[in-house]
Formats: structure tokens, C-alpha cells, sequence
């Protein structure tokens, strides 16, 4: 956490203000778990084929082919891997507990994470549009941010969006995002965080 506190006062411009921050809580989203409809199949098709192969290998008389013999076998080892990672996405924010930090200034919202290299996102005012709120009984959420809507070289609509949460007050996080869109947040001094 003091890693990414000193990286958000580097990060800050002369006379810009915290007007809003929270913390990545660690709280599973039962949505993400939809990756299991793919994941689950996945990671079953690639351990039942590397172990078929392992096993036909282990036991079939391939003497002659040597290493050769175990390329199909360890054929399935990348995507075991790549199942596995689907598997262990939805128990990302447990992880990321006191590793992302939102920070909501008089100019612009950014998303600082740290895991092996610090990681800075950033959305200017003038590129903030539509919100989208998902807001739980105890008051946290998640907060959807259109930051550019556009074209992709087939002419089709499309939408790119910044993602808070889940943090503590997403309501104080909306607040303050409607205040920075509108131009109206004051300046003042830059309030403290906490953890």
C-alpha cells in the first residue's frame, strides 16, 4: 500500500487534488464464474489428452522415437496452463487486496496496480461519458465508465470502458466522477488516504 501511496503522489500534477480514492476490496464477483462453462471442458479435454498420450508413451513400446515420443504428451502441458489460469481468474481480487488503488481527482480518474511492475490507467475528463453502477446492500459496487466510443475498421460501434471495483463507496465514487464529468468538483487540498 505505501508503494502505490508514493506512486499516486509522483503521479499527481502540481495543484491537482484527490477528490475521491478507494481501495480494490477483495470480494469474488459470481458473475466472473461464467468462465467456468468454457473453462471447465477446457482444462478436462487438455488433462485427458495429455494423460492419454502420457500413458500411451509410458507403456506402448515407443523406444525407438526417444524424446520425439513425448512431444504429444507435452503437447497438452500449455493448455493445462491456460485452463488452470481460466479456473483461478474469478479469485483474482483476493489477490489484488491492497494491490489496486482509484483515485477520482479534480481533472481525471486513475487506476493504479501494483503486482511485479506498477501499472498506471488513466481517464481525463473530457472522456468520461455514460456510468454504469452496480451497487451491493452493504454499499459497495462496481462502477462502468464510457472513455471512448468509436469505430474498429469493419465500421461497427464500439465502446471502451474503465472499470472501479469492487471498492467500499461506490456511491461516493459515482458522486464525484458525476461532479468531474460536470466540471463542478472544487479545488482544495488534497485529501489523505487511507487504507
Amino acid at each position: 500500500m505505501t508503494r502505490l501511496r508514493l506512486a499516486l503522489e509522483r503521479e499527481l500534477q502540481a495543484g491537482e487534488t484527490v477528490e475521491w480514492h478507494g481501495w480494490q476490496l477483495a470480494q469474488i464477483d459470481p458473475k466472473h464464474f461464467l468462465i467456468y462453462v468454457f473453462a471447465v471442458p477446457w482444462t478436462a479435454f487438455a488433462l485427458a489428452w495429455t494423460g492419454i498420450a502420457a500413458t500411451a508413451v509410458a507403456g506402448g513400446g515407443v523406444e525407438e522415437l526417444g524424446f520425439v515420443a513425448w512431444a504429444f504428451p507435452l503437447f497438452g502441458v500449455p493448455f493445462i496452463a491456460v485452463g488452470a489460469w481460466m479456473l483461478s481468474r474469478p479469485f483474482l481480487p483476493l489477490w489484488e487486496r491492497g494491490r489496486v488503488l482509484y483515485v477520482v481527482t479534480a481533472s481525471r480518474v486513475l487506476k493504479l496496480a501494483i503486482g511485479r511492475d506498477l501499472t498506471i490507467d488513466t481517464a481525463p475528463a473530457d472522456r468520461i461519458g455514460m456510468a454504469q453502477r452496480r451497487e451491493r446492500p452493504d454499499g459497495s459496487g462496481w462502477l462502468r465508465l464510457a472513455v471512448r466510443i468509436g469505430r474498429d475498421s469493419d465500421g461497427d460501434r464500439q465502446t471502451e470502458y474503465f472499470d472501479i471495483g469492487p471498492v467500499a463507496d461506490v456511491a461516493g465514487a459515482g458522486a464525484a466522477i458525476e461532479r468531474l464529468a460536470a466540471g463542478t468538483l472544487p479545488a482544495g487540498s488534497a485529501a489523505t488516504l487511507s487504507s
